[in-house]
């Protein structure tokens, strides 16, 4: 059977360099190539037909590259360009990224270099549309939704999305309020179980002598106050999801019985002695860690490891503060119209300290915040005396570089201070940061080399 291109590369380049890109399109397999050069080379992404990525030689179309690279961005917004250049710099891949490249590769390029571009593009393109799928499926019919525009996030959807689609068991650990319920809705609801039922049980908010009980059922007179059969948690998610949120804190005697139906399939109400068979996904979900839970004895290792199949964990939101912005966005908008307030956004100002805010309760506080910003906000924009957080470090963050020397020594230390400080805002990940300071990620990565900043 033939395998389907799903991939569309444009090369518009000269003949002496396309069977180098034949080869590697070969390589890479599950790709359509089509080959372009002279006048007419840029006219062939002008009729519609969307291109994944344009591998572009300046020297075989005639315009000059920044222009090639605007004409193609207009005929094809969401095609991605690849240059093929003689000799260049850093300083030349900087400006050029920041014109709308996506990489520039010497020329004439090696085989394996065009395969490792190639490759890393299908796979951005198929964890994008896993992801777009996964918000997509949480977003039809409930009220919230998943805001992911940081690469952290992206890497935890992506994961997610893979595990949507089997039927193993995952275990979703992260911080309290990180959203650990949210993506277990939506890996139920990307998966072949979305039309059965998701049932959601918190084991932290029940009465330990009540866990087996909720779990599993029990029939009449099990124990006093007993007064008739009840339905467990097993039983009602019959064909669809069970979430087990907070599982680090089973006991240890349910923990076994919990195993038995991880292993089995089969569990036994409390009072009765009749085996039931159990049709259902787990999905679980802990701020503990679980592996220093086993080691302390108070987590059963099997069933760590029957639990832990597919691992998903969750981001602080300090650690993917790119996110904020974004959410900051969605909750003001769905407060002010829960609230009939006619609030349209935040003050720059108010963001900026909502930025610098650690946020130990996470996206939960951030939503916290912002509602009580929306109901006690007096005009069409959050200011600072609408956010209240009471645990805010007040140190001043703001860059203060010695005020000693000649201009260039003078603007390099300050510099070096700002990204410095950026870098440590977003946990030293560059891409997060090129994302707050508004630049390609290349071009701050050249910044920090020129300033020696590791």
């Amino acid at each position: 059977m033939e395998e389907e291109n799903n991939f569309s590369i444009l090369a518009l380049l000269d003949e002496s360099i396309a069977p180098i890109v034949a080869e590697a399109v070969a390589l890479v397999g599950g790709c359509s190539l089509r080959i372009e050069g002279g006048q007419s080379a840029l006219e062939t992404v002008d009729n519609g037909t969307l291109v994944d990525l344009v591998l572009l030689d300046p020297d075989a179309v005639p315009l000059a590259t920044a222009d090639s690279i605007a004409y193609l961005k207009a005929a094809c917004p969401t095609c991605e360009i690849a240059l093929l250049l003689g000799d260049h710099d850093i300083t030349m891949d900087v400006e050029l990224m920041r014109i709308g490249a996506y990489d520039a590769l010497t020329k004439p390029p090696t085989s394996d270099e065009l395969v490792r571009l190639i490759r890393s593009l299908m796979e951005k393109n198929e964890m994008e549309r896993e992801n777009r799928a996964m918000v997509e499926a949480l977003g039809q019919g409930r009220a919230q939704t998943i805001i992911s525009h940081s690469p952290e996030m992206e890497k935890v959807l992506s994961m997610a999305a893979r595990a949507a689609k089997s039927d193993s068991t995952v275990l979703i650990t992260g911080e309290s309020g990180t959203g650990k319920e949210l993506v277990a809705r939506a890996i139920h609801l990307a998966g072949p179980r979305k039309h059965k039922a998701f049932v959601p049980v918190n084991i932290a908010a029940l009465q330990e002598n009540l866990i087996e009980s909720e779990l599993f059922g029990h029939v009449k007179g099990a124990f006093t106050g007993a007064m008739a059969d009840r339905t467990g948690r097993f039983a009602l998610a019959d064909g669809g999801t069970l979430f087990i949120d907070e599982i680090g804190e089973v006991p240890s005697g349910i923990q076994v019985k919990l195993l038995r139906v991880l292993q089995f399939g089969a569990y036994e109400r409390v009072g009765e002695n009749t085996p039931r068979d159990s049709d259902v996904r787990i999905i679980a979900a802990t701020n503990r860690d679980l592996e220093a839970e086993v080691r302390l004895g108070r987590f059963r290792a099997d069933l760590y490891y029957r639990v832990n199949v597919v691992p998903v964990a969750l981001p602080a939101l300090r650690d993917h503060r790119a996110d904020i912005p974004y959410l900051a966005e969605y909750f003001i908008k769905k407060y002010a119209a829960k609230n009939r307030k006619a609030v349209k956004g935040i003050t720059a100002e108010a963001m900026s300290r909502i930025m610098r805010y650690p946020f130990p309760g996470n996206v939960r506080e951030l939503e916290n915040v912002l509602e009580r910003g929306v109901v006690l906000c007096r005009g069409e924009y959050l200011t600072e005396t609408d956010i209240f957080l009471p645990l805010e470090d007040t140190h001043d963050e703001r860059p203060e570089a010695q005020l000693v020397g000649g201009y260039d020594e003078v603007m390099g230390s300050f510099e070096k201070d700002y990204l410095t400080r950026v870098l440590a805002r977003n946990a030293h990940n560059k891409s997060a940061a090129a994302r707050e300071l508004g630049v390609n990620e290349r071009r701050l990565r050249y910044r920090l080399k020129v300033l020696g900043i590791e």
